[in-house]
């Protein structure tokens, strides 16, 4: 058993507990107050304080309320609370018995709240009989009315005491169902949106580890024999061995080209967008947007030392593009119309910045559909791929702002005439 349900059945033992109690708290002090009535009234004479009648009533009573503890079999406890006021009547008939009816009212309202309502309708059905049977036994004992007058006070006392209650029962119970199915609805859209996400991370980092496998393993087999060969050419054949190491310079310059060209990630088999993508191409990215009708602008924060892709590495300039190309095709469609400011803030050595910030849509704009966030989810993965940082939210204007630090590389990571 798990906690939650150790923890469930601790509650539905306590609401039980307290249930009982409160019951048979209530009819006990009813019957006290009808046995101190019934001295003012020498018709109740035997339903005074301490008289036979009275202590089997409380007996019953207390019978009555401890059934209601009984949580699991809701519908058998109305059948048994209803069935003991008719063993009373039979034995010691009195004024006392319409007290009865207060816990088998409870245990109905229990049974329509908690009960399947195909078991509700059969164990109510026999409970209504028996609460009827029952009032007309005592009735005949006393002899206080006719027949027929007899039977329709029974019918309906079945009918108020038993019917009435499982009105509002069976529509909390009803809330509550439909609640639970929301809930679990609403669990298994997460579940499936989270399964979607993980599917989505999962291709992504495949397609990175697959281009970077392809570009990089054909280059680096081959540094790795010309650096064994180097390593036996140096005091025999220096000349060779300088040659060599030259080459081996050409290899990964080669290996730096390939990574440049490493714009395939997450992209779909045959895309004709093949070209170099580095934040020399923002400026073209955002041309085109602007041929599509969109407001954007650009700006460079900078204090003129260096060129905005200075010791920015090739992977690393590629999430920038391809995260101001994910945040003006959101823009687009979450906030069509809204002018966008594009933002490449190159002050801080260590980082680049990059801001994209768009406007609210205005009030005849009619935004597409809300998307799948999986644009969001991307770009986290490729700013953290790069060591980087990403974040987006609303701004105070409800607008939206897509944010991204990269990290610069340091100078002894560059080879000789990267930079």
């Amino acid at each position: 058993m798990t906690t939650a349900q150790r923890a469930d059945r601790s509650r539905s033992a306590a609401t039980a507990t307290a249930t009982a109690t409160t019951t048979v708290l209530s009819a006990l002090a009813l019957l006290w107050i009808i046995a101190l009535l019934s001295r003012d009234d020498p018709s109740m004479g035997g339903a005074a304080l301490g008289t036979a009648a009275w202590w089997w009533t409380a007996v019953t009573l207390v019978l009555q309320s401890a059934t209601l503890l009984w949580r699991r079999q809701a519908t058998a406890t109305l059948g048994c609370a209803a069935a003991l006021p008719l063993v009373l009547a039979a034995v010691v008939p009195s004024g006392l018995f319409t007290v009865t009816a207060l816990p088998v009212l409870v245990a109905a309202f229990v049974a329509g709240l908690t009960g399947a309502w195909r078991d509700v309708r059969r164990w109510a059905l026999a409970s209504g009989v028996l609460v009827a049977a029952a009032h007309f036994v005592n009735g005949s004992a006393e002899a206080r009315t006719d027949g027929s007058a007899l039977v329709l006070q029974a019918v309906l006392q079945a009918a108020l005491v038993v019917g009435l209650p499982l009105l509002p029962a069976s529509v909390v119970a009803a809330q509550r169902a439909t609640r639970a199915a929301q809930r679990e609805t609403l669990a298994a859209v997460t579940r499936e949106r989270d399964a979607k996400i993980g599917e989505a991370i999962a291709l992504e980092r495949a397609a990175m580890a697959r281009e970077l496998h392809d570009i990089a393993a054909h280059h680096l087999s081959g540094i790795s024999l010309m650096a064994s060969a180097v390593a036996r050419q140096i005091v025999s054949a220096p000349d060779e061995a300088r040659s060599g190491a030259l080459e081996i310079r050409e290899q990964s310059n080669a290996i730096l080209e390939d990574l440049r060209r490493l714009v395939g990630l997450l992209r779909d088999v045959g895309s004709e967008d093949e070209g170099v993508k580095t934040l020399d191409t923002l400026t073209g990215l955002i041309e085109t947007a602007r041929l599509t009708g969109a407001r954007v602008d650009f700006a460079l924060r900078s204090d003129g030392r260096r060129d905005p892709g200075t010791r920015v590495s090739p992977l690393g300039q590629l999430a920038a593009y391809r995260m101001v190309q994910e945040s003006l095709t959101n823009a687009s469609r979450h906030a069509p119309g809204a002018p966008c400011v594009v933002t490449v803030d190159d002050r801080d050595p260590s980082r680049l910045r990059l801001t994209v910030r768009n406007a609210p849509p205005g009030p005849q704009a009619r935004p597409a559909s809300r998307g799948t966030g999986f644009g969001i989810v991307g770009m986290r993965e490729r700013a953290a791929l790069v060591g980087g940082f990403f974040d987006a939210g609303p701004t105070g204007d409800d607008g939206w702002e897509n944010r991204m630090s990269i990290p610069r590389e340091s100078d002894h990571d560059l080879p000789e005439g990267s930079a």
